[in-house]
């Protein structure tokens, strides 16, 4: 069920990577709000992620999912029927905050339900390799489909079906508890496991977290710059758009699945330390790539430097998402506030991402990266707790 809701949310954070330019050319929407649609989504997602601590004792894990599914099926609905972009952009808004609660919710109900810590790592491993298939899932759709069918029937055909399964497992084969049997459960948690140094550990967590989604989301500069190579190539013929995303989706998807499986392995037998500062190195390499001359020997870098980022990437976001909710690395009495904040600073993370690659030039984003990359090794280096 969690890999389900896992999928949908990714095919739901992917979705406007595939549909932007067939629907700002029919609502008339410039490069400067195209941006802004991007942006929207993740700043709402990282919201939502903050909110966790407090909606998290409020009600039960299985209401907010529901909640949640509702809002997103709504939300993906009214994506679909909007006549103008202030209405696709207030829809995208309320989809980040349900995506940003279900990722949340989701991942607190695991940590707290799982029957071991092997499990814990096992099953978070396996909701990252939905949710990468999730995102080369959508760009495969969007070659076969869109342009056959519409945009607009674009979004329903997509994360919708996947979300149905999940709601009716929810209202069906899930038992519901009580706030009693929830309060204890939680003061039993709490009285388990204590940690030393929380507030540093915290704070290493967000900002590793917060500049790996910045170097994930920024790594879409890649893609356009690839594929610029290629039109302006003297050997190749201008892309057509379903072109463009089958390149996405096996540069861009095929990459993330990579990274996802490697992460299975490494993870388990690298040392944290050595693994992540080497993967920050390759990332900032591969951005590199942005800054050299047009021949067909740069293609071939700069294809290579977009599936390498996007490997290197996400076998970081596999290891910070099991960081996320660890209760042995947090500790029980406040897993909800850890998991929210890092989760919310990952999520703004995205968002500067997103930022960078819509309105920076390739140069400036080149130097963000690298200094980034250089705080990121840095960060991992003092994360001595892992």
């Amino acid at each position: 069920m969690l890999t389900l809701i896992t999928l949908g949310d990714a095919i739901e954070i992917y979705l406007p990577g595939v549909i932007t330019q067939s629907a700002s050319a029919e609502l008339g929407v410039s490069a400067t709000q195209e941006g802004m649609l991007g942006i929207t989504l993740y700043v709402s997602l990282a919201v939502s992620c903050f909110l966790l601590p407090a909606v998290e004792r409020l009600i039960h894990p299985k209401t907010g999912l529901l909640v949640s599914l509702y809002t997103s099926v709504l939300a993906t609905t009214l994506c679909a029927v909007v006549p103008n972009y202030w209405t696709l952009l207030a829809s995208r808004a309320l989809l980040g905050l349900s995506i940003g609660f279900n990722f949340s919710t989701c991942e607190a109900y695991f940590a707290k339900e799982v029957s071991s810590y092997h499990m814990y790592n096992l099953g978070n491993l396996a909701g990252l390799l939905s949710f990468t298939i999730g995102g080369g899932w959508v760009a495969v759709l969007g070659y076969l489909l869109l342009i056959r069918i519409g945009w607009r029937y674009f979004i329903v055909c997509t994360s919708i079906p996947v979300f149905i399964p999940p709601i009716l497992m929810l209202h069906i084969a899930l038992p519901d508890k009580t706030a009693n049997d929830t309060e204890l459960l939680y003061q039993d948690e709490e009285e388990q496991i204590e940690v030393t140094n929380f507030w540093a550990r915290l704070i290493k967590g967000s900002v590793a977290n917060f500049i790996n989604t910045l170097q994930g989301w920024g790594s879409i500069l890649l893609i356009p710059a690839l594929l610029t190579y290629l039109n302006n190539s003297n050997t190749a013929n201008n892309l057509s758009q379903d072109k463009q995303l089958l390149i996405l989706a096996l540069l861009y998807g095929g990459a993330k699945l990579l990274g996802r499986l490697l992460s299975f392995y490494l993870l388990k037998q690298v040392k944290f330390r050595v693994l992540q500062p080497i993967l920050s190195i390759l990332i900032a390499a591969s951005y590199l790539a942005l800054v050299l001359k047009r021949d067909s020997l740069v293609i071939t870098i700069v294809a290579m430097g977009v599936a390498t980022a996007n490997m290197a990437f996400c076998i970081t976001r596999s290891e910070l998402t099991l960081m996320e909710f660890d209760k042995y690395f947090f500790g029980t009495g406040r897993l909800a506030l850890a998991g929210g904040t890092m989760s919310g600073c990952g999520m703004l993370g995205a968002s500067v991402g997103a930022v960078v690659a819509q309105f920076s030039s390739s140069y400036t984003a080149v130097i963000i990266t690298f200094v980034l990359s250089c705080i990121q090794i840095v960060t991992f280096f003092s994360i001595t707790e892992r």
